[in-house]
């Protein structure tokens, strides 16, 4: 076992789960319960430790999978053992894998999305390898689907949120635990089949991920229709290169002076700006956001009153109001509201929501500019 893994994720988990509002007490007894599980079910299963294959799993962006295959297994023992006191054991443990999943998900989304996940390429004989990075299609797709999935948003007035985290977990949640409740409550698809929130997510955030636009000196590219991005390190100069005749076309930015060429030295250097703001797009479609209206009014209510304790890079404790609604304290809105969510009010909501979220899609406009442009812009 390498205890530098082990002691990494189970510190980041405890610390998440404190932040969580969770005693130290709880916190322990979740890690602990964790180790076990690692023990008793993964090693003997898969022959290598859990901490060690949690590394590679994050950064490929599959650590859900890589752990959800687990809570099955766990699960099947549960109900076929008749010893109270085992399936009880059995139960807990299903209950700290899951909790333990969340705080890997989260991780994991953090890490893919700040992480530049690259591969050199030559641009021209002259130039050294080293100095280029290389994002084909899928990796940029993949690090920009994550930038969406994590930007929550709320109106001018905060009458309407646009709670994409929490969203993101619902779906996956409903998809992962839920699925039954679903069908007894009649929420399927029209064909009869179970409804995949999780599946219906991930393909609309990949709609709004493929149009985005890339203005270059040849005219603008939707990300579909590029093979990939390069950038030149020392220069900070960028291209893309279209499918169509594999051409390598410089990149512009939109400046306080027109179109200008790109300046990046890294993909965290290149944002997606929104055509109109989302606060004002929000107010805009505010009518028919009715389903989300109620899903902002839930959330308030929820969070009314709460408080979270979260410590500083100094360990030093603050307390947090979770009701007031700074786009600072949104993360820790998401976490404690999908702890606490009740899925009898929220499950026909998801279903009905979907609705909303595409007309939100049609009217989302994103075009790719240097961090710089951004910053001014806004």
């Amino acid at each position: 076992m390498t205890e530098t893994n082990t002691e990494k994720f189970l510190e980041g988990f405890r610390q998440w789960w404190l932040n969580k509002g969770h005693s130290k007490r709880s916190a322990d007894s979740y890690c602990s319960g964790i180790r076990r599980v690692n023990k008793e079910f993964f090693l003997p299963i898969v022959n290598k430790d859990l901490f060690d294959g949690l590394v590679d799993a994050v950064a490929k962006g599959c650590a859900e999978n890589f752990l959800t295959a687990l809570v099955g297994t766990i699960g099947e023992k549960s109900r076929n053992t008749t010893d109270p006191t085992e399936k009880k054991r059995l139960q807990d443990n299903v209950s700290h894998l899951k909790k333990f999943i969340e705080y890997v998900v989260a991780l994991q989304d953090d890490t893919v999305a700040a992480i530049d996940h690259s591969e050199t390429e030559q641009l021209d004989d002259s130039a050294l390898d080293s100095d280029f990075e290389f994002f084909d299609h899928d990796t940029l797709a993949g690090i920009f689907s994550l930038r969406i999935k994590t930007q929550d948003r709320m109106s001018a007035g905060k009458n309407v949120f646009f709670p994409i985290r929490i969203l993101g977990s619902l779906f996956s949640t409903a998809d992962r635990y839920h699925l039954d409740m679903f069908i007894r409550k009649g929420i399927i698809a029209s064909d009869g089949n179970p409804l995949y929130l999780k599946r219906w997510y991930d393909s609309w955030v990949k709609s709004i991920v493929g149009r985005v636009v890339f203005h270059t000196t040849k005219g603008d590219y939707r990300l579909s229709e590029i093979e990939g991005l390069r950038i030149m390190r020392s220069t900070g100069s960028v291209w893309i290169v279209d499918k169509e005749h594999s051409r390598t076309i410089p990149l512009l930015s939109e400046g306080e002076d027109g179109l200008q060429p790109m300046k990046a030295k890294s993909l965290k250097q290149i944002h997606l700006d929104h055509t109109e703001r989302m606060e004002d797009l929000l107010i805009r479609l505010e009518p028919v956001l009715t389903v989300m209206r109620q899903i902002t009014d839930n959330i308030k209510a929820s969070v009314k009153g709460q408080t979270v304790t979260v410590k500083d890079k100094r360990r030093n404790e603050h307390k947090i109001e979770l009701d007031s609604f700074r786009p600072g304290t949104l993360t820790l809105v998401s976490g404690w509201y999908c702890d606490n969510v009740d899925w009898d009010f929220i499950a026909p909501l998801l279903s009905l929501v979907r609705v909303e979220l595409d007309y939100i899609a049609a009217a989302t406009r994103l075009t790719a500019m240097s961090s710089t442009d951004n910053l001014k812009k806004h």
